[in-house]
């Protein structure tokens, strides 16, 4: 039986710490939560974990700047909102059976869909990173709403606004 659970990561870091260093960017900040209780400029971590017979079998993070002040930029008289990056892991022997994409659906029709409805008054998008960029693209969230070029040195108009509002 296929069971949801949503979650601050700051109410089960001990549990996926538990599992090990799986993905190293999400440990890191997992140990931070249990240092700190709070992540830095207001970011909240959301998450959906996919348990399988009670046995946690995939997650996905947004690292959530909705509260974070310094997320937002103006570029050429438009403003754009950082709303995030999105992160996935399956566990090891989980892997290939469908669980990152099922999550990836229940992360955006949950969580993200909402979140981009509250900013249409200016550009907002979540950032999507190395292999959660085809999981985000068979949500069918929007390619206004997605940035995939995080890891690189692209200014800010390649990285951001090109992709985004590819006819400015």
């Amino acid at each position: 039986m296929q069971r949801f659970e949503y979650c601050n990561a700051k109410n089960c870091t001990q549990e996926l710490l538990a599992l090990g260093q799986i993905n190293m960017k999400m440990w890191y900040l997992f140990e931070w939560l249990t240092e700190h209780d709070e992540l830095r400029h207001g970011t909240q971590a959301e998450m959906i974990k996919l348990y399988v017979d009670e046995e946690l079998v995939a997650y996905s993070l947004l690292e959530n700047y909705e509260a974070a002040t310094d997320k937002k930029k103006w570029h050429e008289g438009v403003l754009y909102q950082d709303l995030g990056v999105i992160h996935f892991v399956t566990l090891p022997v989980h892997r290939k059976k469908g669980y990152a994409s099922l999550v990836a659906d229940e992360m955006y029709t949950k969580v993200i869909k909402p979140l981009l409805a509250r900013y249409n008054d200016v550009h907002a998008y979540i950032t999507a990173t190395e292999r959660a960029v085809p999981l985000m693209q068979r949500t069918g969230i929007d390619s206004s709403h997605l940035v995939t070029q995080f890891y690189s040195d692209l200014t800010f108009k390649q990285k951001v606004v090109n992709q985004i509002n590819p006819t400015l």
